[in-house]
């Protein structure tokens, strides 16, 4: 019997898994940060190939490059051929949309420039009648594809698809891992988030909400902290995007029928759907409806939504249907 024991010994050691490995990739990309979590039992380094899809899409979508179709396509250049990301989108936008009543509208680029959200900065606030003016470009059903062909109501109108493109990068990212047999996955772009299956600890992905501060802090204070797997969450915010003129505040969020920033008192709205580019565009509209109006569309919608707001003492509150709470 005495032999026994380091035989058991020596086979409990080799019955022990070691933890699967993750790679990691982050870095910038389209004017924020990304973070990939991945396991690949083949230990492949997709960074090569998630930068070509990252440079593909702003050939298609950035504001930021003067040669993009969507650069083209605002300049109103001749026969400019919208690709297939640039038609996905759109088709998506439009959908959107429909849905919400306009309230999420591609063709705000015009307003949200005026306000000072765009590539301009700085500018002073439009007034009433220069607001009044860029209105009559706005309006999603003034902009259609034909054969590939945007077809604008008015060469003035112009496309932004900013409110939404970083979300449908997240889901082409992710679907690129899965076309490589990836199951376990988080793919995260400026904190719009997409997951699979589970996380180096073999749980259930846990992304964090943040806290709505104006300033940033230390540590990144986290509102609350969500368990996520096999869905997407994006948020939308206007407790830091804003400008301050002549000593008023006023959010990146603009109201497509008003022409105007929102007032309300919605600092945060997360939305959990099964796409990125749906949570992300489903997040924008919510903060341009309120919270009462988005936790009444979300449930026909077939999404979920996390809304943070001040009360009137200022304290942070919190309004949610997320079924995980």
């Amino acid at each position: 019997m005495k032999y026994l024991l380091p035989l058991m010994v020596i086979l409990i050691v080799a019955c022990r898994q070691t933890p699967p490995t993750y790679t990691r990739l982050e870095g910038k990309a389209q004017g924020t940060t990304f973070h990939i979590t991945y396991y690949d039992s083949l230990s492949r380094d997709f960074s090569a190939p998630v930068d070509s899809l990252f440079r593909l899409i702003d050939r298609s979508m950035s504001l930021w490059d003067s040669s993009s179709v969507i650069s083209r396509i605002n300049r109103n250049e001749a026969g400019v051929q919208a690709d297939e990301h640039f038609t996905a989108v759109f088709r998506r936008s439009q959908e959107v949309s429909e849905v919400t009543g306009g309230v999420f509208d591609i063709t705000v680029g015009p307003l949200v420039k005026a306000w000072g959200f765009s590539i301009k900065k700085g500018l002073p606030p439009p007034d009433s009648a220069q607001v009044d003016s860029l209105r009559q470009l706005i309006g999603f059903q003034k902009v259609r594809l034909e054969n590939g062909i945007l077809i604008k109501a008015d060469p003035r109108i112009e496309v932004d698809m900013n409110a939404i493109a970083q979300g449908y990068t997240v889901d082409v990212i992710a679907q690129f891992l899965e076309q490589k047999g990836i199951r376990n996955y988080m793919v995260e772009i400026g904190g719009e988030v997409r997951t699979a299956g589970r996380n180096d600890k073999d749980e259930a992905w846990q992304i964090g909400i943040d806290k709505p501060l104006e300033t940033e802090t230390a540590g990144r204070p986290l509102q609350t902290v969500i368990s996520l797997s096999g869905k997407a969450l994006a948020t939308s915010g206007s407790y830091r995007k804003f400008v301050v003129r002549d000593g008023k505040k006023y959010s990146h969020a603009i109201d497509p029928e008003t022409g105007y920033p929102i007032t309300h008192t919605l600092l945060s709205v997360s939305v959990l759907a099964g796409d990125c580019a749906t949570a992300d565009a489903y997040a924008t509209a919510f903060l341009v409806l309120g919270l009462d109006k988005a936790l009444e569309l979300a449930p026909k919608l077939g999404v979920e939504v996390y809304g943070i707001y001040a009360d009137d003492q200022g304290n942070l509150q919190v309004r949610t249907n997320f079924s995980n709470f």
